[in-house]
């Protein structure tokens, strides 16, 4: 629990109070996925929540960076054994989101989002990795305009979580559903 409570000093310590690169009102969007696995030897359920603000614009194209908070339960096969070992887990890091807009009719947007983040957990994940992984999402989304300051999205996703390294790298796929909101603060 210290260790966890250290990453996350250490994560708002780089995050800056004030962009720079983004002028307008401050909105917060709040991200929950669900995701299950590809495999049949990873029997793990993973929620998500991903607290982002916006740090750019152009026409089609945002760019978002904030924290995901994660929880991963359940078990995995590992390498060539029957064994299944437990693989629960919470992690927290910081994390950056590309938004491509591909159609723009009114209230209603289509979207990509593309994610990725460095995410400390609170005990090697998956069983016989480590305890610190990437995570990778993306997947296309639909948003729903309720007026200028607040905003739904619905979507789906999948996600890859690995360490990385070339040697010895217990990766998870996964694919799930993805629910959004935003509003002005």
């Amino acid at each position: 629990m210290r260790r966890f409570i250290c990453v996350v000093i250490f994560l708002l310590m780089f995050l800056p109070g004030k962009s720079y690169c983004y002028a307008a009102d401050s909105k917060l969007e709040l991200d929950w996925d669900y995701f299950t696995p590809f495999s049949n030897n990873r029997k793990l359920d993973t929620v998500s929540l991903h607290i982002l603000g916006k740090i750019s614009e152009t026409k089609n194209r945002s760019v978002y960076r904030g924290i995901t908070v994660t929880r991963a339960y359940g078990n995995i096969v590992l390498k060539n054994t029957n064994y299944q070992q437990d693989s629960s887990a919470v992690g927290i890091g910081p994390i950056y989101m590309v938004r491509n807009e591909k159609y723009h009719s009114g209230k209603l947007s289509a979207v990509i989002d593309m994610s990725s983040g460095f995410i400390v957990y609170d005990k090697i994940f998956p069983a016989g990795g480590r305890d610190f992984n990437f995570m990778w999402r993306i997947g296309p989304e639909f948003i729903y305009k309720f007026n200028q300051n607040s905003s739904m999205n619905i979507g789906y996703m999948v996600m890859h979580v690995s360490d990385g390294f070339k040697t010895h790298n217990p990766s998870y796929n996964a694919h799930g559903v993805s629910l959004g909101f935003v509003t002005k603060f």
